[in-house]
């Protein structure tokens, strides 16, 4: 059973496998009770414990270390090799089961990965925040290491298209995943380099606004802003209220947006997954540990893995949080270039 805590404003719970997030639940100050996190729809069907561990319940928001998965797939020009050799997706953590236990007032969860691993442990702990949660992170490694590395939430999309706003804040630029989501849909230009979330290139030369969700048509598209703002928003439009979500953008500096828009036949997706992955990171993508760690485009401009030491602990903290009502200037906002 997953431990849960419920305070005036809401309730959460961490679930064992992936240290999940799970049935996170906040109250506006009008008393309604909204879910800001995503529960994928098949965790449970009868076929779900069948499935890979990050997939079997996957909820919410989890951290990732190390980030993404060796993808043996070509990549472009300019783009170093994979290895090809396999590694759990997004990092053992994501894919074995915590240790979660009540502790003065929250929620910690504790994994030990296996003793190959450059990383010993991983620790996080879940506190209420008012309408919200606070959450903190700490990687003990077992050797110096460096490693891509990720936070995961997924946020809940209302139904009708267009009727949720993202705002990332200030940034530059936005640049589209390097191997593209085939067999799935997406019309993003392959490899390309876009200057804002509300104009993303497309392959047949026009744009599109992913800051509108949830898309028209059925799609699966991954994107990388370098050099993110340390803050997100999405705000509900019809039905007046905001998702939060904040980190430190020293330890995370770029952010990888995940719009998955019932874009994925294969099982489990089935086409009806509809969520956003707002994922603060330091990696290359979801490319895997080889490829962040060497010379890669991104790491050119922003760093895209940790260094980490032998047995001294990093720490990180972040927020997710909601509030009455949206920003009406969340097109605007996104058409800023960063000055930082």
């Amino acid at each position: 059973m997953t431990p849960r805590l419920i305070w005036k404003e809401g309730e959460a719970g961490l679930q064992a496998l992936g240290g999940m997030v799970d049935g996170l639940r906040l109250r506006l100050p009008d008393g309604r009770y909204v879910e800001p996190l995503a529960t994928a729809p098949w965790v449970e069907e009868p076929d779900s414990p069948s499935l890979p561990g990050i997939l079997r319940s996957m909820r919410g928001e989890w951290p990732c270390v190390p980030f993404g998965t060796e993808d043996a797939g070509r990549l472009p020009s300019g783009w170093p090799p994979a290895s090809g050799v396999e590694v759990p997706a997004h990092g053992y953590g994501s894919n074995h089961d915590w240790t979660v236990i009540k502790e003065n007032g929250g929620l910690v969860g504790e994994i030990r990965y296996p003793d190959d691993s450059p990383i010993e442990s991983l620790r996080r702990r879940l506190r209420p925040a008012n309408a919200g949660i606070r959450l903190e992170l700490e990687v003990l490694p077992r050797r110096d290491c460096l490693l891509p590395i990720a936070l995961h939430p997924i946020l809940s999309l209302p139904l009708k298209p267009g009727s949720a706003r993202l705002n990332i804040g200030p940034h530059d630029t936005v640049w589209s995943h390097p191997l593209g989501s085939d067999p799935d849909p997406c019309p993003l230009l392959v490899d390309d380099v876009s200057p804002n979330l509300a104009g993303v290139i497309c392959r047949d030369g026009s744009e599109i606004d992913l800051t509108s969700l949830p898309l028209a048509e059925p799609a699966e598209c991954r994107v990388l802003v370098p050099n993110a703002s340390g803050r997100v928003t999405l705000d509900r439009l019809e039905e007046g209220w905001q998702t939060v979500l904040e980190w430190n953008r020293a330890d995370f500096p770029s952010l990888m947006l995940w719009v998955s828009n019932r874009g994925r036949k294969g099982s489990p997706w089935s086409g009806r997954h509809l969520a956003v992955g707002v994922e603060p990171c330091r990696a290359a993508f979801d490319l895997g540990p080889t490829i962040s760690a060497q010379s890669n485009p991104v790491a050119s401009i922003v760093s895209t893995a940790m260094a980490f030491r032998a047995g001294k602990v990093w720490r990180t903290a972040y927020a997710v949080s909601v509030r009455s009502g949206t920003v009406q200037g969340s097109l605007s906002d996104c058409r800023k270039r960063a000055v930082a």
